[in-house]
């Protein structure tokens, strides 16, 4: 006979599993449980229009399992911290949740969601923040995945400002998000998977990006030993590769604007496209390979490498690696 049993939560307070429900789960042939089996999964549903500090509860507590997933419904109240757990958060099916930083206090934490050494997925959530505060933070390690996640998140005086930071070998993996800003720093990773739109994404210190779907990037910038590959169909407005940052475009990708400077290298491979205008200083790397160039004009820059193999620039196909985009 089957039974299911309410699965035990290490440091849990009486009330807050009085206020939010834990999903029983069912246990098989085994007759028992013992207390301090780990399960893979625990449910809880989080309740903020009850009590507004329930996710910043939650989130502080130990469980016996390896994930909890918490759906949230209400106004939760941040800002919270998330140190060396793993933790889902996802909105209700009405999608009531969402988390806010009140306006009219001062927090030392500068991000409404700061995530270290630790595993988060957020799914369909909104951030609200005072201005200068960032939506997500993550540090040491931490390993975020965003799906649908909207925020207000500016600064009205800093231009620089970014709503989602990576950093301290951490990585992130976006999808389905729409005119976010994004800052990866300290060797870390962020890739962008699908039906992402009008990101302004910047990559330093040894880290790395990629666009593996058709997203469209506002901007791009790269510097510091910096990487980013966007293949399949991908698309960046202003390209922007400083300071030995390499950059390059695969399958049928684009690339509208172009700066480059300081041993920076940029790449066009399989039926990419690059659109122009174009900006070069110091000593650069500029390469087509079986892609097309408009609007190129030849530079006189001959310790940079400009080549091209069966490139086509501004409507002339150069056969084999006779295009070199150099003036006469």
């Amino acid at each position: 006979m089957k039974t299911n049993r309410l699965i035990k939560l290490v440091l849990l307070p009486l009330g807050l599993m009085a206020s939010h429900h834990v999903f029983a789960h069912e246990v098989g042939n085994n007759n028992s449980i013992h207390d301090n089996e780990i399960i893979k999964r625990l449910d809880l549903n989080i309740d903020c229009s009850e009590d507004p500090t329930a996710l910043s509860q939650a989130v502080e507590k130990a469980y016996l399992a390896k994930s909890v997933q918490l759906t949230v419904s209400g106004v939760c109240n941040g800002p919270i911290s998330i140190e060396q757990s793993h933790f889902e958060i996802k909105n209700d099916e009405g999608r009531t949740g969402s988390i806010r930083v009140r306006h009219t206090q001062e927090y030392t934490q500068k991000s409404a969601v700061l995530v270290e050494a630790s595993n988060l997925k957020l799914k369909n959530i909104n951030i609200d923040v005072p201005n200068d505060m960032a939506a997500v933070e993550l540090r040491a390690n931490s390993l975020a995945k965003f799906d649908h996640v909207t925020t207000n998140a500016k600064s009205a005086e800093d231009a620089s400002f970014l709503q989602f930071s990576v950093t301290d070998n951490s990585t992130a993996y976006f999808k389905n998000m729409s005119g976010n800003s994004i800052g990866v720093y300290g060797s870390s990773y962020v890739e962008f998977n699908k039906h992402t739109d009008q990101m302004r994404l910047e990559i330093y210190d040894t880290s790395a990006g990629q666009s593996t779907e058709s997203n469209h990037f506002k901007s791009v910038q790269v510097a510091g030993n910096g990487y980013f590959l966007a293949e399949n169909k991908s698309n960046i407005s202003q390209l922007m590769i400083w300071s030995k940052g390499a950059a390059e475009i695969n399958n049928k990708s684009r690339a509208g604007e172009i700066m480059m400077g300081g041993q920076s290298h940029f790449a066009a491979y399989k039926e990419s496209m690059v659109a122009g205008p174009y900006s070069l200083w110091g000593n650069v790397v500029f390469e087509l390979e079986h892609s097309k160039a408009y609007n190129w004009k030849a530079v006189n820059k001959p310790l940079s490498i400009i080549i091209g193999n069966n490139a086509n620039v501004n409507g002339k196909l150069y056969p084999g690696w006779s295009w070199t985009g150099q003036a006469n």
